[in-house]
């Protein structure tokens, strides 16, 4: 019964200052940067590593694997290069680019 009810799936409460976060990509976001490897350019989220989401260390405009590796090790460079969406809604850590 709860699929038939289109008109009240479709509905959607909407705050006020969240109409920005909703309606923003990964691309507009400043965590989203390409790192660059040997052979391609990926985009990756910053927001996973803590020495970038606190402000401990800003945010470059990119950033070498090699380097990122160093910092954080292979596996958080797979999560970062999987958690991006380029055309999907941005994440809950979306802060918009300077």
């Amino acid at each position: 019964m709860r699929g038939s009810n289109a008109l009240y799936e479709g509905h959607r409460l909407m705050l006020p200052g969240l109409k920005d976060r909703a309606s923003a990509t990964c691309q507009g976001c400043r965590f989203c940067i390409p790192i660059l490897g040997r052979e391609e350019r990926k985009l990756a989220c910053l927001a996973t590593l803590d020495l970038y989401l606190t402000g401990e260390r800003r945010v470059p405009r990119e950033l070498s694997g090699r380097d990122f590796i160093w910092l954080a090790g292979k596996e958080l460079l797979v999560k970062a290069v999987a958690r991006v969406r380029p055309q999907g809604q941005a994440c809950g850590f979306y802060c918009p680019r300077e």
